[in-house]
């Protein structure tokens, strides 16, 4: 057996050696590695959990949001998982034309599928440990799972964790929060209510006044302070009588589940205080501190809220919803004026109109709303990180600035840009060159060829 030498100690080195490894088979990394995997190369995602999908799985965040662009473009991958959901029952569209309403728990088994029926390889169950880098390129990674610790080596390797872990451990320099203060946005711990008699919850929201999202069985609600939501007089009801705090309501919505009649997602509870989402133990905090507001909230739901008398709390999402961590400085960060500007990139990789959506922290810059028909793009040069050769980087940890990375953090964009950075990976390979040296006009192409209209 070979062996990788790390801090004096013997590593095994596994025997197979993959052209692309997937680090993070979530939003971003199952739709990467699904498309690294469909150019034909030999293909790993290091996973975690016992499931990929990540936010959209693990942490049980759905629907997607619609990119606000006509038509609700999405790359080729994104629009076979849509179109699989919807044909299975577990998908749907709803009248505004977002197609991207879907059941969290038969998303872990398309994007299983879908990554198998291209012969790409999934390690469940394993943590990353860090980079093997030698002359400022990544050679592989380290890894621990039930096996012990290895070591895994590839030509390529994908950084989809979401908090740019392996770029970090690799070296490359990264941003984090705010660049005022270094917070984070703010994260929140979802959960699902069975049991729910929809019809009854519709009837009352249509009584309060909400004249939206009502379009059954897709249902959907939303409450802060002093927005002006119909639902706020019943939750100041339930605040007075003590049965919820204020913290309780400072964020508050909900969706209802293709596949799963009675059930809905709540989006909810935000975690007060919690302003560095890299710290252990205020990430272990806000879990137990979320538990306690769920269990507020569902009181509050059953003692206020007609159609959940007779409900129960289903599941609680075994990840906490991070919105924003680590971002790479790449070969181009995207930022506010690329937003103000609706800039357009000859190797733009993806394109998006979603608003600037920061949580929890307010910010003083200035933002022009964007209209109808206008949109900008996210370059392909984003996920290309600075100092280290033989990695790109994915999903919302690619290089950009706070402001601009809280509208394009959603699920479309990431799976985007995880297609992008798949393809990529695989023409790397196949055109023997170095993945800075790649021109992302030809991935632009590659991925017009799959039916993005970008």
């Amino acid at each position: 057996m070979k062996y990788y030498l790390y801090k004096n100690n013997k590593i095994p080195i596994l025997d197979d050696e993959y052209d692309v490894i997937v680090v993070g088979g979530g939003t971003a990394g199952s739709i990467a590695a699904i498309a690294s995997a469909r150019e034909g190369t030999k293909t790993l995602i290091i996973e975690k959990y016992g499931f990929i999908g990540g936010s959209s799985t693990a942490a049980q965040v759905t629907p997607m949001m619609h990119v606000n662009i006509k038509g609700n473009p999405a790359s080729s991958i994104d629009k076979e998982i849509r179109r699989r959901l919807i044909n299975y029952g577990y998908g749907a569209k709803d009248s505004s034309g977002n197609d991207g309403w879907f059941n969290p728990e038969m998303m872990k088994f398309v994007l299983e599928e879908m990554m198998l029926e291209y012969n790409g390889s999934i390690f469940y169950d394993t943590f990353f440990l860090d980079s093997i880098v030698e002359d400022n390129t990544i050679k592989g990674v380290l890894v621990h799972n039930k096996s012990g610790i290895s070591a895994i080596l590839g030509k390529l390797v994908i950084d989809c964790t979401g908090d740019a872990d392996v770029a970090f451990s690799a070296g490359v320099p990264c941003f984090i929060g705010d660049e005022r203060t270094g917070k984070n946005q703010a994260i929140s711990l979802r959960f699902m209510v069975g049991n729910i008699d929809l019809i009854k919850l519709q009837s009352f929201l249509k009584d309060l006044g909400q004249n939206w999202g009502l379009d059954y069985p897709l249902i959907e609600t939303a409450m802060v302070w002093n927005g002006n939501f119909p639902l706020e007089n019943v939750f100041k009801k339930g605040l007075n009588d003590k049965v919820i705090n204020y913290e309780d309501g400072v964020y508050f919505q909900a969706f209802s589940i293709p596949g799963m009649p009675g059930v809905m997602s709540f989006n909810c509870p935000e975690i007060p205080e919690i302003r560095d989402v890299l710290n252990v133990k205020e990430i272990s905090y806000s879990y137990q501190k979320g538990r306690e507001m769920i269990q507020r909230l569902y009181k509050f739901l059953k003692k206020y809220i007609p159609g959940f008398e007779e409900s129960y709390i289903l599941t609680v999402a075994p990840m906490i919803g991070i919105r924003e961590s680590r971002r790479i400085k790449g070969k181009y960060i995207l930022n506010v004026d690329d937003y103000n500007n609706r800039s357009k990139f000859d190797d733009a990789i993806a394109k998006t109109a979603y608003p600037v959506d920061v949580h929890g922290i307010k910010t003083e810059v200035k933002i022009v709303p964007i209209e109808n028909n206008e949109y900008f793009e996210i370059p392909f040069r984003c996920l290309v990180p600075l100092n280290i050769e033989g990695l790109l980087v994915a999903g919302r940890c690619i290089s950009s600035t706070f402001i601009a990375q809280s509208s394009i953090r959603i699920q479309p964009t990431c799976r985007a840009t995880g297609e992008a950075a798949g393809i990529a990976a695989a023409y790397s390979i196949q055109k023997d060159m170095k993945a800075s040296e790649i021109e992302g006009r030809e991935i632009r192409k590659i991925m017009r060829d799959y039916g993005y209209d970008i």
